[in-house]
């Protein structure tokens, strides 16, 4: 019963995902629950004999020949440009990931990456379906792991008619961006990526001063660029495929996030697609 009051309590997405995945056609791997890849351990379950790991689910990715560009990760065997950030070699990077039982996840289907061997591919469901058919591969689809709270929301008074909340991206960090909208902290949201950002500076602490000399580019640029791609749950997913795949359990017509359900208590316009910063 503990195990199952966990499995409960926080498989929030993927709980619903097997509920309908034989309705969707939709693979999904075994999954426990929530995680921190980077944090203490042991971070998942061991019961009943079987083996977990801790999977991050963030695909954000820098290219340090480009970094003003938003880009897909280089995982091993796979479509993309950018090292990853939190995922695939730097999956202990990562404050975000779901426990995957080991095996669960199809040889095709799996990361290959030193550190995530065996993981779910992480992707971001606002990636265009070119993205994601690079990224993922052929009949696959790009499911969040995970819903938004309303504390992953923020007021953006330059959005809709009048305003309007929307999910917090590391573009809106004080000084990192235009909005200064958030100071990123450890409780400044719920379900935000590297909250203070300092393992986007373990990730610059790892670059040789040769890569950032060769490049023409400063530590403290690099640093910057990581904390504009940090993200809240609605930008991290994982790859899921099969047999007649159409929809996510978060991507349904009738689901409103938290933040589109705070527009709607505060009668907000015009905030159907409003865009990020």
């Amino acid at each position: 019963m503990r195990l199952l009051n966990i499995l409960l309590g926080h498989t929030v997405v993927f709980g619903v995902a097997i509920l309908v995945s034989s309705s969707c056609g939709v693979t999904y791997p075994t999954t426990a629950f929530r995680c921190s890849p980077g944090g203490d351990s042991p971070n998942c379950p061991t019961e009943g004999g079987a083996t977990y790991q801790c999977c991050s689910d963030d695909p954000a990715a820098l290219d340090l020949e480009q970094l003003e560009e938003f880009v897909t990760p280089d995982y091993q065997g796979r479509g993309g440009e950018g090292t990853p950030l939190f995922s695939g070699g730097n999956n202990p990077l990562s404050t975000s990931g779901m426990c995957v039982k080991l095996g669960s996840v199809p040889p095709t289907g799996a990361l290959a990456d030193i550190n995530a061997q065996g993981c779910p591919v992480p992707c971001n469901p606002t990636w265009s379906s070119g993205d994601i058919a690079s990224v993922c591969g052929a009949n696959t689809i790009c499911c969040q792991t995970t819903e938004l709270e309303p504390e992953d929301c923020v007021f953006d008074p330059s959005a809709g008619d009048d305003g309007c909340y929307r999910p917090v991206t590391g573009s809106d960090i004080d000084g990192v961006g235009s909005t200064n909208l958030t100071n990123w902290a450890g409780t400044a949201h719920k379900t935000h990526q590297d909250p203070s950002g300092t393992n986007c500076e373990f990730f610059v602490q790892g670059l040789p001063a040769s890569v950032l000399s060769e490049n023409n580019i400063s530590a403290q640029e690099v640093k910057r660029a990581c904390w504009r791609r940090l993200t809240v749950a609605n930008q991290r997913g994982f790859c899921l495929g099969g047999a007649g795949v159409n929809v996510c359990p978060l991507a349904q017509p009738a689901y409103r996030d938290a933040c589109e359900q705070l527009n709607d208590a505060n009668f907000l316009q015009g905030c159907g697609d409003v865009e990020f910063p």
